[in-house]
């Protein structure tokens, strides 16, 4: 295993070319990786992204084109938009949403929040967390950041993605934030990032997942431009995680750890060791049917694998 350090980048890297080396220290019923990271707590979350060169970037701000906002003012309101359509749609397909009341609907879904629109910093209101996660959950963008308090359903997300794209090249990676230091990232009297658990009830994805959001405040005005920036596939301006981490000085706080794409079966037969696969992730039916998609998926990728030998 190799460590890197990137202070500038608000976290530190380590690369593993084994999958006996990932399996021990990622396992959950040991503490060899709080060991590894020097973390003395128990309170990390984790994600799994299929791509070890993407940034932990929401998907709010990476399917925004300029001539949908401009400046951040538009942006907030434009989320705000989405989560009305997407309350709009629940009604006519007779679904409930979480926190729905008369007076929910009249003081934060009748017209866009004044305070929201002098301040667009001020967006989103706890008022909407509960909304915007289950909407986030069934597909819309907004500018929460999934994460999960299990390890192995990051690592079940990021190999089931890999599989499904049948890369055998390159690598995948996860992502551990130590939360128990959180309030280093935040100043007196303002929070700059918030952990959200919402309650599970209404979403039963959340549950299986045991999933929470990260939220970064944005140190924006009402008049601050948001430019798409096409290098890094997303609003330029925006602060993430990692950036607010590098900006105070805490990079050890947070972790990359990269394994090679074709190890990537090998991760999903481990975690389905511990009953972690499309069954017990998606609830119902869709889960099922991603069950056999993945089997698909596990034999095309083992297929893929054995050519690239040949060759």
């Amino acid at each position: 295993m190799e460590r890197l350090d990137h202070p500038e980048k608000g976290y530190f890297e380590i690369n593993i070319d084994n999958i006996d080396n990932f399996i021990e220290l990622i396992r959950p019923d040991k503490e060899n990786l709080k060991e590894y990271l020097n973390y003395t707590n128990k309170n990390l979350i984790f994600r799994g992204q299929e791509n070890s060169n993407w940034e932990l970037t929401p998907n709010f701000f990476r399917s925004i084109p300029n001539f949908l906002a401009r400046k951040f003012d538009g942006l907030a309101f434009l989320e705000w938009t989405y989560l009305h359509s997407f309350v709009k749609a629940c009604d006519l397909n007779g679904v409930q949403i979480p926190y729905d009341s008369m007076f929910f609907r009249n003081e934060f879904l009748n017209e866009f929040p004044n305070s929201c629109a002098l301040a667009p910093s001020k967006w989103p209101l706890k008022e909407y967390y509960e909304l915007l996660s289950f909407a986030q959950h069934y597909g819309v963008s907004t500018q929460l950041l999934d994460w999960t308090h299990q390890p192995l359903v990051a690592c079940y997300f990021a190999a089931s993605n890999v599989i499904k794209n049948s890369d055998i090249s390159g690598s995948f990676s996860i992502w551990c934030l130590d939360i128990e230091r959180i309030n280093l990232l935040n100043d007196f009297q303002k929070k700059n990032i918030e952990i959200i658990n919402v309650p599970k009830s209404l979403n039963q994805n959340i549950s299986s997942q045991q999933g929470c959001f990260t939220l970064v405040r944005q140190e924006v005005t009402r008049e601050s431009n948001c430019t798409f920036c096409e290098e890094k596939n997303r609003i330029k301006e925006v602060m993430l995680v990692n950036d607010l981490i590098a900006k105070k000085r805490q990079h050890t706080m947070m972790a990359k750890i990269n394994l090679p794409n074709k190890y990537a079966n090998d991760v999903l037969k481990f975690c389905d060791s511990y009953s972690i696969n499309a069954t017990t992730i998606f609830r119902g039916v869709l889960g099922a049917a991603q069950h056999v998609r993945d089997g698909v998926n596990k034999n095309r990728f083992k297929e893929n694998l054995i050519e690239n030998k040949k060759a």
